[in-house]
């Protein structure tokens, strides 16, 4: 297996030989294994908070939901009942049998006057182009 400086180097650094490095490759497995268990407990920690969070939210969603509801069954009771039904029909217009109807008669208003009009001023003269105003302040 091992010849000359590497069995010399590992009878040197192991006194115990082979069963020595089989040791320290344990360890080193174990350790990894360790390691790997804990970002693995720690990864399932980190989604089990965010599951958390998002479980809060969708029980607030449910209560604003379930509020909702009760409102638009109130609601629903209400335009089922005899009180929304007349009161949609006087909105529309309608009567009851035996009501008295009173048309009022349309009186034609007075003429408007018209708004008084207030004088415009008469438009400014439009200032001249650039370049000639240029050629004033170069040579007046």
């Amino acid at each position: 297996m091992l010849r000359g400086r590497s069995r010399r180097w590992l009878a040197a650094t192991f006194p115990g030989g082979g069963r020595t490095v089989i040791s320290l490759a344990v360890i080193a497995l174990l350790i990894l294994f360790a390691g790997g268990v804990a970002v693995n407990l720690v990864n399932q920690l980190i989604i089990a908070r965010h599951l958390e969070r998002e479980l809060a939210a969708a029980h607030s969603e449910v209560s604003a939901l379930q509020a909702t509801t009760q409102a638009l069954a109130a609601r629903l009771e209400y335009e089922r009942s005899d009180a929304a039904t007349e009161a949609w029909a006087r909105d529309l217009g309608l009567v009851r049998d035996g009501d008295i109807v009173i048309v009022p008669e349309r009186v034609p208003s007075a003429i408007p006057q018209p708004p008084p009009t207030t004088p415009v001023p008469p438009p400014l003269p439009t200032p001249p182009p650039n370049w000639q105003r240029w050629w004033y302040a170069f040579f007046p």
